[in-house]
């Protein structure tokens, strides 16, 4: 199993149902557009802005859109915020709203996933080619904190990674160079983020304060659109 942002959306919290059946009645009453309160974790935030309009204007709806972290959103959602659709990074939040009972018929689906990527300023200052150029001593590493989905699954690679490639006793052992590569890779790390959008931000500036950091490949990729230059590395899928 590889190391997937597996990307939840849980359909309907059940503090929000009321609120939803009261303005689905109103929509009916005078053609007004439902409006649909959605929390999205920040990696898929700018694919749900991108589709917002049609999809409004296909449904007769109007998005609301609240975008953070998903532990987070997580905790707008059990401190009352209304929240019609909560799309999150992984599975653990879906659970803990399951066990809370604030989904409607227990109803949370996987529809979409993601990978890791090490990003890079565009000028790559420490010339940065392969995960080992990680490991070098004077790299400065951002990360995402283990209690947000991205800096979990950056942990889950990590040892992966110590386990296939550096343990001797692995069929897919690579080599000395990679022995010890999670505690090696930990020493280079700056800084530990709230959020992917975060990571992206201070590898971006290129001032020399992150020579890399670990997002998901569907924020690099949209960085790139928007005209923020970042250079990157796969990831392969047997650790990702």
């Amino acid at each position: 199993k590889i190391i997937a942002a597996t990307l939840t959306i849980i359909i309907i919290c059940t503090s929000a149902i009321g609120y939803i059946a009261y303005q689905q009645h109103l929509a009916q009453q005078n053609g007004s557009p439902v409006e649909l309160r959605v929390f999205v974790a920040t990696s898929l935030a700018n694919v749900v802005t991108n589709i917002s309009q049609t999809f409004n204007a296909e449904n007769n709806c109007n998005i609301i859109l609240n975008s953070a972290g998903s532990n987070t959103l997580y905790q707008q959602i059990i401190a009352g915020s209304p929240c019609d659709v909560y799309m999150a990074a992984d599975f653990k939040w879906a659970n803990q709203l399951n066990t809370s009972r604030l989904l409607l018929n227990g109803n949370y689906v996987n529809f979409t996933s993601n990978t890791l990527q090490v990003i890079m300023p565009k000028n790559n200052p420490q010339n940065i080619t392969s995960l080992l150029d990680l490991v070098k001593p004077g790299v400065k590493i951002v990360v995402a904190d283990p209690s947000v989905p991205v800096g979990s699954y950056t942990n889950t690679t990590l040892t992966k990674i110590d386990a296939a490639w550096g343990n001797y006793s692995s069929p897919r052992y690579l080599g000395e160079q990679w022995r010890n590569y999670r505690a090696n890779f930990l020493a280079n790390v700056v800084s530990y983020e709230t959020s992917v959008e975060s990571i992206v931000g201070k590898v971006s500036l290129g001032l020399g304060t992150a020579d890399a950091g670990v997002a998901f490949a569907s924020d690099a990729a949209y960085s790139s659109l928007t005209g923020t230059q970042l250079k990157h590395i796969t990831i392969p899928s047997d650790v990702n």
